[in-house]
């Protein structure tokens, strides 16, 4: 399953509520249905400032992985909700321990490392998370040169959270899974 996966980061900017967030995002989200993995929509749940409200995560098989966002001729944005869409791109996973926070309790950090990182051992040796996903752009374009999805314990998310901000060129927040129905 994960050796030949594809996930796509896509990244809202919005000040939209979840409850005015979702129905948008559902429309928008349509066109990304795989048959076998439904996308997941997390929220940014920290009380510390990040750049992306919502981070949509989709799981494709390599061969049938393409950039359907960006193939529409219409905006990348929904102006008239205030809501602006940044394309992470596309990333194969190099470490996958874990798929979904809630199972364990766990807090779901999520860590976008620029391209200029180097050592990925620095964040394997970081303390007080349980499981770490690393996931590494899969084409030259990608935003990021990696997505680190850490799943860490309530009561050490946020020390956690602090060591990753103070990095430099990383992006990264606490996000938890909006529930939303499936698609």
């Amino acid at each position: 399953m994960i050796k030949d996966t594809i996930f796509q980061f896509v990244c809202f900017v919005t000040n939209l509520g979840v409850d005015e967030f979702t129905p948008k995002w559902e429309r928008y989200a349509e066109k990304l249905i795989n048959k076998k993995s439904e996308p997941v929509l997390q929220q940014h749940a920290g009380e510390t400032k990040t750049k992306f409200r919502y981070v949509s995560q989709h799981e494709w098989p390599d061969r049938d992985f393409h950039f359907i966002f960006t193939n529409e001729k219409r905006s990348e944005h929904f102006p008239e909700h205030n809501v602006r869409v940044v394309q992470i791109g596309g990333y194969i996973p190099l470490q996958f321990k874990k798929k979904h926070s809630e199972k364990d309790g766990d807090i779901k950090l999520l860590a976008f490392v620029s391209h200029d990182e180097n050592d990925l051992d620095f964040y394997r040796q970081l303390p007080l998370y349980r499981h770490l996903n690393i996931h590494q752009a899969y084409y030259e374009s990608c935003t990021y040169g990696y997505v680190l999805e850490f799943f860490v314990p309530e009561d050490g998310a946020d020390e956690l959270l602090q060591q990753l901000k103070q990095r430099p060129g990383v992006e990264a927040g606490i996000y938890k899974e909006c529930l939303v129905p499936h698609l």
